[in-house]
């Protein structure tokens, strides 16, 4: 049935995803919670289909289970798990996209998310906790989170690609996307002035990864969005002149493990000879093994934001430990400082001594052990729980399995 399917451009897919999680020390109180995430959908591919050129549709459903780390156990911001959230059955996109001139243009409209497009690392996925995958930056000033997972909400995405090193991209979501517990089952919609709009804007430059460039490939990102609406001001509920942050992000592959046939540099020596440089000279599509490195740093106005700097940054390596070239290891470092008006509202509500911001350590190792089964186990430190002093630091230990059905 399957083979079927895709003979007409269909193609299902689904998962399962769970977790375990303990803390040991610090925080609300130590104790064990559960989570779980069931996401399934399909896409189609519409020249496959109807011979519709260029043109596909997609959409993905999550059923959230379980229990929330971070508000059960530790009380922090930088969220323990980035599939926590409500319990329920939700719609998260369902979109119409159109490819022109070869590629060169695409338009995308429908329920859409930002976070599969728009201020993301490549290297950073690997982390479990949130904030390596939709910073803090952007889920604690923009209104409930934003248009990000678990919840997507109308928009539409214009994105060209006038090179292949260079790409340009812009969308404009629904302002609001709700509380979840509102907005259950991603049906909430509304499009008018008081709800207001999110609009984002992002570049995109890469280098080293055609297949015949030499080098190890990296990517820069720099961005902006802009917020309208009664609840564009994270701080006081409301504002007349809107809000806005702005972003960049980084990838860099510092080392790759010399593999596949040999390639020479101008000099002659092959990949092999020049492993241990940072300018190996293998092209970007033969192998992924290796050190990579990310960095993302943002800012948005004080006056209205919760969270006013942040940055994150870390490490990962494929293929570490020998006969294991598809696990990945990785530690990574978030910080989040709190704007004054933020740390104002902390005294207001009883805080007794706010330290201006938030940071977490996260340790992991991601270990494929069949095609279709991944094993992560996971441990995070999280220093100055939501901010302040009132919590001791707490150690999360736990982990997850992801099945692909």
């Amino acid at each position: 049935m399957e083979s079927g399917l895709l003979d007409h451009g269909i193609s299902v897919f689904g998962g399962y995803t769970v977790e375990v999680w303990g803390n040991t020390t610090g925080g609300l109180k130590t104790g064990t919670v559960y989570t779980g995430l069931l996401d399934f959908g399909a896409e189609v591919d519409l020249e496959e289909a109807v011979g519709w050129k260029g043109a596909s549709l997609s959409t993905t459903w999550l059923w959230l289970s379980g229990r929330d780390a971070s508000e059960d156990l530790v009380g922090n911001f930088l969220t323990v798990s980035n599939i926590a959230g409500f319990n329920t059955l939700r719609m998260f996109d369902l979109w119409f996209q159109q490819e022109l001139l070869d590629g060169r243009l695409s338009i995308r409209l429908g329920q859409l998310s930002a976070d599969s497009e728009f201020l993301i690392s490549d290297y950073s996925g690997l982390f479990i906790n949130g904030t390596f995958g939709w910073p803090a930056l952007a889920y604690r000033n923009l209104p409930d989170g934003g248009p990000a997972f678990p919840i997507g909400t109308p928009g539409i995405r214009l994105a060209a690609h006038p090179a292949d090193w260079l790409t340009f991209q812009s969308a404009v979501f629904e302002g609001d996307v709700f509380a979840q517990d509102v907005n259950r089952h991603g049906f909430r919609w509304r499009l008018d002035a008081e709800t207001g709009y999110t609009f984002l804007n992002e570049v995109q430059l890469r280098w080293n990864h055609r297949e015949n460039e030499i080098g190890l490939p990296g990517q820069l990102k720099s961005g902006m969005w802009f917020q309208t609406g009664a609840s564009a001001d994270a701080l006081a509920g409301s504002t007349g002149s809107g809000n806005t942050g702005f972003y960049a992000v980084i990838d860099q592959m510092l080392f790759r493990e010399a593999g596949g046939a040999p390639v020479f540099s101008k000099d002659g020596k092959t990949a092999a000879d020049d492993a241990k440089s940072f300018k190996a000279p293998v092209p970007a599509g033969k192998i992924d093994q290796g050190l990579g490195w990310f960095g993302r740093a943002g800012f948005a106005p004080a006056d209205r934001n919760v969270i006013s700097f942040y940055f994150d940054t870390g490490f990962t390596y494929k293929g570490l430990i020998p006969l294991r070239d598809d696990d990945t290891v990785g530690i990574g470092f978030g910080y989040a400082q709190l704007s004054n008006g933020a740390r104002s509202s902390l005294e207001a509500e009883g805080t007794s001594s706010p330290t201006g911001a938030e940071m977490v350590i996260e340790f992991t190792y991601q270990a494929h052990i069949t095609p279709w089964l991944t094993i992560q186990p996971d441990l995070q430190y999280i220093i100055n729980p939501g901010g302040s002093n009132d919590l001791n630091n707490a150690l999360v230990i736990g982990g997850r399995a992801a099945f692909t059905f």
